[in-house]
């Protein structure tokens, strides 16, 4: 029970009262270092509404499915300094397990978001 409490304490210690944590946040590309074009949820991506930005999908290092009390298909915010990050992303993929404290946003091939890799991003999940 101490044990439990403990933890308990310590995750709302980690995400603060809006339940915010700050990752580093890099890109990734289907095709690249072993990603393929199905993520880990099972999702098939979609070249064409991918180039369009029509997708906005995320992989989550492992340890954040628990600190934001997350699950594939959920959404989430993320907050930057580029306004084309921002705004509502879906968890689609899980990183590796030496990742920590890390998202991947997946993006197209020469995308001209701006995205400077790596950054630090704000991150929390949607409220329902």
């Amino acid at each position: 029970m101490r044990k439990a409490l403990f933890l308990l304490v310590l995750l709302i210690c980690s995400l603060g009262a809006s339940g915010q944590v700050t990752v580093r946040a890099t890109k990734y590309h289907p095709g690249m270092g072993g990603a393929g074009w199905v993520t880990a949820s099972g999702s098939r991506i979609d070249n064409n509404k991918l180039k369009n930005l029509e997708i906005r999908w995320i992989a989550l290092s492992r340890d954040l499915f628990s600190k934001l009390d997350v699950k594939m298909g959920d959404e989430v915010i993320i907050e930057c300094s580029n306004p084309n990050l921002n705004g509502v992303w879906i968890v689609k993929d899980k990183m590796g397990p030496r990742k920590r404290n890390h998202i991947d946003i997946l993006l197209p091939r020469g995308d001209k978001t701006g995205f400077t890799s790596p950054m630090k991003v704000q991150i929390r999940k949607k409220s329902s």
